[in-house]
């Protein structure tokens, strides 16, 4: 997709994102490890109806009475995005790429954020470099940090000169545990083919509220039934033939996509970040809404 196409579908998408902004104030955002991403206010005692996940058992044990801790809210939270731009999410069956998709999640997420003033940053990354942007405020800043991934320059982080540390997903994710200071929203925007990002996924999840968002396309469910094309493995560059017409070779293909993406689908697990599958033909502003509203509901 080309710059002028992006922005084209950019703004055909960004009236959903007053609705999506509206569901970032309301605090679908919040963590859900300790704080649920409020800052620490006071203790208390409680009182009927009060949330049971609140109360402070040593506080409690100690004064014979029921406390529960009170939260404020962090009105200094930062969206950073985390955009995949190696060679497999160049992939796409259809009219929109996993690239693309990752870009126009971007673009809508980043203006819904801006709209609530929030500041909004960025890393851009492939097998070999990134491309970074600090939190900062307005829609410009947005527009920018999403046009740099249609770059082919892109700009090391600060204090990392090109080619140092790992690069991939795995290097992206301890880059950006590196330069947040501050808590901060992070979504990760990739199709998670890379190896060795799950200790550093871990780690991430530990001071920042991460969702993981997973881009996929049609091909990683199924072949047409006939006929036949020349492959190139994206990542590793060796190539193949698909023979449509095999049933075996069909079934194969089937059965490694259902691992793959079971491998995947655990290790977040494991890593206890939150998780959205987003499809190529899904329509991005209606899969956040949804997803932001199913942990309102879990996390009210």
């Amino acid at each position: 997709m080309d710059r002028e196409e992006l922005h084209e579908r950019i703004r055909k998408l960004l009236f959903s994102s007053s609705a999506l902004s509206t569901s970032f104030a309301r605090g679908e955002f919040r963590s859900v490890f300790r704080g649920r991403g409020l800052d620490f206010d006071s203790l208390r005692e409680y009182s009927p109806g009060d949330d049971a996940r609140l109360i402070d058992w040593n506080v409690s044990v100690r004064s014979r009475r029921p406390h529960v801790r009170s939260y404020r809210e962090d009105r200094s939270l930062s969206l950073f995005l985390v955009i995949d731009r190696s060679a497999s999410m160049d992939e796409g069956s259809g009219q929109l790429s996993k690239a693309d998709m990752a870009l126009l999640s971007a673009a809508l997420l980043g203006h819904a954020a801006s709209l609530r003033d929030m500041p909004v940053g960025g890393l851009h990354f492939d097998l070999g470099t990134f491309g970074y942007r600090d939190p900062r405020r307005g829609r410009a800043h947005v527009l920018a940090l999403v046009d740099q991934g249609l770059d082919q320059g892109l700009r090391q982080p600060p204090g990392q000169a090109a080619g140092q540390g790992s690069t991939g997903l795995a290097g992206a994710l301890g880059t950006v545990s590196r330069l947040l200071k501050r808590r901060s929203l992070v979504i990760v925007l990739s199709d998670w083919r890379s190896p060795g990002w799950k200790l550093p996924l871990a780690i991430l999840g530990r001071r920042h509220d991460v969702v993981a968002v997973r881009i996929s396309d049609a091909l990683e469910r199924g072949l047409p039934t006939s006929g036949g094309f020349p492959l190139l493995d994206a990542e590793s560059g060796r190539p193949a033939w698909a023979a449509l017409g095999s049933r075996g070779f069909r079934r194969a293909w089937q059965d490694f996509w259902a691992k793959d993406i079971g491998r995947i689908h655990q290790d977040l697990a494991e890593c206890r970040v939150g998780r959205l599958d987003l499809d190529t033909d899904d329509d991005p502003a209606r899969s956040f809404l949804e997803y932001f509203d199913s942990r309102r509901r879990r996390f009210p």
